[in-house]
């Protein structure tokens, strides 16, 4: 045993130190893997961003919003924490889509690629099929959104999507799109290696890649099959879970200080609190902006055909617009209170956060206006 626990160190330390084999050398050295003509269109979340440069690459005609919105994103939680995490979206989003827009699509193994080089060489292959390849990442080893540098540790994140358009051996480099970022973004193997198989503890990575068919000769987006899968599906999460979760979320702020307790962080926590509806890959105001893009795009799609659905969405539309304006408010809310908030009593920021309950009452009443009005659309259905 001593032996093996040896040879192990030895095994690492070769790799570490030594110079050894790295997975992605599994690609021939100086070759090169690199799609033409790649046109990024900047997003507003990670992988419905990343899927939809990879869509429009093969020729499918599909904006980002479908992504989301026949995806069914749409729904609402909340993690109480030191650093309470809000979730504005669905858990299967891709899956949904793909099934719903009945595009062929891939993914490695179980969603884990267990193979020695962690699935480089497969991934080669496939942009040599002139394919995209979407790869899960830690975002905090990008060093292109860090100022050429690494994350901080508190910026660990394992969901991250980004697509790859090349591997050039020559120099060891990658191009890759990322969400709202112009064009494509430059990053060394080492760095993309190394945030593909992160071991961080917020949704490790563990390597998974997958990749969409080419789009098959005539093909064209159904919007109303599109329409009928989101909506169900947006309609049941909120009816089993976000709504719900939702009414109890003004109890949840004012309850702030029972779960985040280390009063230093709370203007940190507010300011993160407001990103993550605002910032972190949302679209803004918790995914409900990017919702909207597609209701108003599925409206204008079905207005000659069913004008009194498209009607029906409209009316909708306008009951999100409230939600999404009362979302903006307590993103700001959060903003303005997080540069107050420093040196107040107990009592100041116990008052502070019953206002903060009063919004997010609000909120859940706006919302659950939006939902009944998506409901009766689609029951008109």
């Amino acid at each position: 045993m001593k032996h093996l626990a040896e040879a192990g160190g030895l095994s690492r330390a070769c790799f570490l130190f030594a110079g050894c084999q790295a997975p992605w050398q599994s690609i021939p050295e100086g070759s090169s893997h690199l799609l033409p003509g790649v046109r990024v269109v900047p997003g507003g979340h990670c992988e419905s961003s990343a899927i939809a440069n990879a869509l429009g690459y093969l020729g499918y005609e599909l904006p980002e919003c479908a992504v989301t919105g026949a995806g069914g994103a749409l729904a609402f939680g909340f993690e109480r924490s030191t650093f309470p995490f809000l979730s504005g979206r669905n858990g299967d989003m891709r899956e949904r889509f793909f099934a719903a827009a009945r595009i062929p699509w891939e993914r490695s193994a179980e969603g884990i690629d267990r193979t020695e080089d962690a699935g480089w060489g497969r991934i080669a292959d496939l942009l040599d099929r002139g394919l995209p390849v979407m790869l899960r990442v830690d975002m905090r080893y990008l060093p292109y959104l860090f100022g050429g540098k690494y994350g901080p540790a508190y910026a660990s994140f394992g969901w991250h999507v980004i697509a790859l358009f090349g591997i050039d051996r020559r120099d060891d480099k990658a191009l890759v799109s990322d969400t709202a970022l112009p064009g494509l973004r430059s990053i060394a193997l080492r760095d993309l290696h190394k945030a593909r198989t992160s071991g961080t503890k917020v949704f490790p990575p563990r390597g998974e890649f997958f990749w969409i068919g080419r789009e098959a000769a005539g093909y064209r987006a159904d919007w109303e099959e599109l329409l009928t899968a989101s909506l169900d599906t947006v309609c049941a999460y909120y009816r089993e879970s976000s709504l719900e979760a939702l009414s109890r979320y003004g109890r949840d702020l004012s309850e702030l200080e029972q779960y985040s307790r280390n009063s230093y962080l709370l203007p940190g926590v507010l300011e993160y609190m407001a990103g993550n509806i605002e910032d972190f890959g949302t679209g803004g105001a918790a995914f409900r902006m990017l919702y909207r893009d597609f209701l108003a795009r599925a409206a204008a799609e079905l207005e000659a055909a069913d004008p009194e659905r498209a009607a029906g969405l409209g009316r909708a539309i306008a009951g999100l617009d409230e939600a999404i304006a009362e979302w903006h408010g307590l993103a700001s809310a959060f903003r303005d209170l997080s540069g107050r908030i420093k040196g107040m009593g107990a009592e100041e920021r116990a008052e502070e956060y019953r206002i903060l309950r009063s919004l997010a009452d609000g909120l859940h009443d706006k919302e659950k206006a939006f939902y009944n009005l998506l409901e009766a659309s689609r029951l008109e259905a």
